[in-house]
């Protein structure tokens, strides 16, 4: 079965937080607003928590207003939006959403850029960015989401893996040779699911495609550009790497690659985004110690190592009757001692400019010592604008079926992403 970043952060045991000195807190200054009524925000674990720890400084504030918070499980929250939007009818005042399905929600949701200027420094780039669509800014996120390499330092250094030596995918590649060789077989130095969009999408950005699989204006498919046919190759090059445990899953992040990590059955974890550590923390906390965070390799030497997945942010439906305050409350909730509790929950790398800057120097025991949070935040710098054109998660599965052949051997690289490229350009309607 696979397992969501949501659904991670559900059925993960709660990461034990430090104290941390107070941090900024956020508070917009109140318009013109109904005073009175109900505030309703809908979300999922992992996102609602910082949101529930504003209801009673709200509530000082706004006595006659009742906050009205629901959970529902991830796949819920996102199909009640959509149909309370068709509907015209039943939406919430505030929905936490992925931002990648955002683009199925814009044309019932309140562009907020009026806001961007005022709070633009209170956020860690790239997430305001890829919380709009078409220069018009519709969320703010919980999170930040850069992507980098996660590793057993214990079983590298065992087999003579150095993180020095793995610069480019290919070193990775020639690693996991090296690294069968001398354990046997017994050990995998990574795995692939043959479906990896989520590895296409770090390379991706690598290649300078911000929209992933389609252009800058979001009405071009890309994915037939010599780079990302060039991505593609690099893919191929990592599944035929004698040192690959090839498919142990149905897909990304399932329950049988936490096994094999847990075991040490699989050393590394190329699809590290910064949500992982959280589910290691929680699932392998004897582990302490033995992992290390790097960049992910560069295509070429020398070449950008950044990849970017996507974080959660609150949307506010056009329908809402009481839009000023629940701006104010999201602002609450997202910022200051709202995003302060939800990262004392997960320890997830925050979207909060003041919290990063508090937190990023501290060592994580988990990972020996390192500053890992300082490494997120300088992957996450270098990040382009990211963003999740119309049709993303369309395009996502369209390219899973047809990496499955290239990686099979079934067609060539160049091949295998032409054929995907048309077929994105039938179905999703772009060029």
């Amino acid at each position: 079965m696979g397992i969501s970043r949501r659904q991670l952060l559900t059925s993960s045991a709660v990461a034990a937080a430090g104290a941390l000195e107070p941090t900024r807190g956020l508070m917009a200054a109140p318009r013109a607003a109904a005073q009175s009524g109900t505030l309703t925000v809908w979300g999922f674990e992992g996102t609602l928590e910082g949101m529930q720890s504003q209801v009673q400084a709200f509530n000082q504030k706004y006595p006659d207003v009742m906050v009205n918070i629901q959970s529902f499980d991830y796949e819920t929250v996102h199909t009640n939006l959509l149909n309370a939007i068709v509907a015209g009818t039943g939406a919430p005042d505030l929905c936490a959403i992925d931002v990648l399905r955002l683009t199925q929600y814009i044309d019932g949701l309140v562009d907020l850029s009026a806001h961007r200027a005022e709070y633009e420094d209170y956020f860690v780039p790239p997430v305001l960015d890829l919380g709009s669509y078409q220069g018009k800014l519709y969320g703010l996120a919980t999170d930040s989401e850069p992507m980098g390499l996660l590793y057993r330092k214990d079983i590298w250094d065992q087999y003579g893996i150095k993180e020095e030596d793995i610069e480019t995918w290919a070193d990775l590649a020639d690693a996991g040779n090296r690294f069968n060789e001398a354990t046997g077989g017994d050990i995998s130095l990574y795995m692939m699911v043959g479906s990896t969009y989520y590895l296409y999408e770090v390379l991706a950005i690598e290649q300078g495609f911000p929209g992933y699989y389609f252009d800058e204006t979001d009405t071009k498919i890309i994915v037939d550009d010599p780079k990302a046919i060039a991505a593609a190759e690099v893919i191929k090059q990592l599944w035929d790497s004698k040192g690959v445990l090839q498919n142990p899953a149905p897909a990304d992040y399932d329950d049988a690659m936490t096994v094999l990590l847990k075991s040490g059955k699989v050393a590394t974890q190329i699809l590290g985004p910064a949500w992982f550590p959280f589910y290691l923390t929680g699932q392998m906390p004897e582990l302490s110690g033995k992992w290390r965070l790097m960049r992910a390799p560069a295509i070429e030497p020398g070449g950008p190592r950044v990849g970017y997945a996507f974080p959660t942010i609150f949307v506010m439906p056009t329908q809402s009757q009481m839009q000023d305050l629940a701006w104010e409350f999201e602002i609450m909730g997202t910022t200051g001692e709202g995003a302060r509790t939800l990262f004392e929950l997960t320890h997830i790398l925050p979207a909060d400019a003041g919290l990063l800057e508090e937190i990023k120097s501290q060592p994580d025991e988990y990972f020996g010592g390192q500053k890992t949070f300082e490494l997120w935040s300088e992957i996450a710098a270098d990040a382009p604008k990211v963003f999740f054109g119309t049709g993303f998660t369309e395009a996502e599965n369209i390219l899973g079926n047809h990496l499955q052949q290239i990686l099979s051997g079934e067609k060539s690289a160049e091949d295998g992403m032409r054929e995907a490229a048309e077929e994105m350009r039938s179905k999703l309607g772009k060029s």
